[in-house]
């Protein structure tokens, strides 16, 4: 993707008042006064993990279809070219 002259300006000019948002929210920070307990982490490497686990059951014909559209370009040529072979040699 290429960026015109025009874009990379608006980009340009976008970046450094995002900085300056960020750095304003980190000055005026307040504390939470909140515990998260030791278990948390893992319960949020158990969300994602389950996460990626379902997107892969979800797609998974659209990824088994990739590796066998592969398989079955290779192979029919060589079963075209048979089957031709076969069909003109009978009457």
């Amino acid at each position: 993707m290429e960026f015109q002259s025009g874009e990379m300006k608006n980009l340009l000019r976008i970046i450094p008042l995002l900085l300056i948002a960020v750095g304003a929210l980190m000055v005026f920070e307040q504390p939470a006064y909140a515990y998260a307990d030791p278990g948390t982490g893992l319960l949020a490497i158990q969300a994602a993990g389950s996460a990626i686990i379902a997107t892969g059951w979800y797609l998974r014909r659209k990824i088994s279809g990739l590796f066998r559209k592969e398989a079955a370009t290779k192979k029919q040529p060589e079963h075209a070219v048979f089957k031709e072979d076969e069909s003109s040699s009978r009457p």
